[in-house]
């Protein structure tokens, strides 16, 4: 017999690497990880797939599905890495001041494509999601924060600040504007340090959906901006990125279509404000809606960034025009 008990197999026993587990007697120990919870339902009653009846079918919680996020956030443990998956269908409404409670280092991770995606509508003017722990990762999900499609008007002052470290949006849609009486004032501020948003789109539906800012950073050292789609209405030069009240250090922005939809609007990207911001603004497709003589990235002499490869357009049908100062 081998040295495993398999006639012709000799060797060394296998190990795992320093730190993962503790081999006991040809066996190995391995730290407690994160659960994983499960969650379909309309937010207060849970809904599985009824494979016999070939519907979906209510269910309660014992039968290990939770009615909504909210309710799965109670049972994770801050710090244990847990992960809640959002079947596809599910819908929760988010009517309320804090909508949600994180704790650190959670992943809310959405199953299905397109409008399959789960999907969160904002109800009531006040409410928010405030990712204000560190690790927290929302991905792959729907959010119409103007609030259901419809004529009431509603707006919804400020759907999220991201202030945790290390805070993760990923691949997700977030509806801003429905039409002019239904649509949100500040989409989202960042000011937690090495955010990333990533991946995602986000929009009005109609030109007339003017919202005050899209994406506020406020001290934001290390946040990331990548690989996005935005198209939105704001005011003419307000841009879909700002910078305000506090610098924020080592900034990326990188490879995202942005497009200031309101008539006559001269800016994507923001950072005239009198602050030390420093980072990297590179290979980003800009469209605004003034012909000739616009900046599409505004800066300070304050700051410090470096702009590489950006593309502006101005106007339909037309390639883009590297923007910035030369350098020399």
């Amino acid at each position: 017999m081998g040295t495993f008990g398999i006639p012709g197999i000799s060797g060394n026993p296998p190990s795992t690497p320093p730190g993962l587990g503790i081999e006991v007697g040809g066996a190995f120990v391995l730290p407690v990880g994160g659960k994983v919870f499960f969650v379909r339902g309309n937010g207060t009653t849970a809904t599985y797939y009824d494979d016999w009846m070939n519907k979906l079918s209510t269910k309660d919680m014992s039968g290990g599905l939770y009615p909504s996020v909210a309710s799965a956030l109670g049972q994770c443990t801050s710090g244990r890495g847990d992960r809640i998956i959002v079947l596809p269908g599910h819908t929760e409404n988010l009517a309320a001041a804090t909508a949600w409670t994180f704790v650190d280092n959670v992943e809310i991770i959405g199953v299905g494509v397109g409008d399959t995606r789960p999907t969160f509508t904002f109800t009531v003017a006040a409410a928010t999601l405030v990712v204000n722990k560190k690790g927290v990762r929302i991905s792959n999900c729907r959010f119409l924060c103007a609030g259901p499609a419809g004529t009431t008007a509603l707006t919804v002052t400020a759907p999220f600040t991201a202030s945790g470290e290390g805070v993760v949006f990923d691949d997700n849609y977030f509806q801003v504007a429905i039409d002019n009486d239904q649509l949100c004032t500040t989409f989202m501020t960042i000011t937690g340090t090495n955010v990333t948003f990533i991946r995602n789109e986000v929009e009005s539906l109609v030109v007339a959906g003017e919202i005050t800012d899209v994406i506020v950073l406020t001290g934001a050292d290390g946040v990331v901006i990548s690989d996005n789609y935005m198209k939105v209405t704001v005011g003419v030069a307000q841009g879909l990125i700002r910078s305000l009240t506090t610098a924020s250090k080592k900034v990326r922005i990188e490879r995202n279509f942005f497009y200031s939809w309101k008539a006559s609007s001269t800016s994507c990207i923001n950072f005239t404000a009198a602050l030390a911001n420093t980072g990297i603004v590179a290979n980003n497709r800009l469209r605004v809606t003034t012909d000739g003589g616009v900046a599409h990235i505004g800066v300070n002499a304050a700051g410090d960034l470096s702009l590489y490869l950006n593309y502006g357009v101005n106007n339909v049908n037309e390639s883009g025009l590297a923007i910035g100062t030369a350098s020399t």
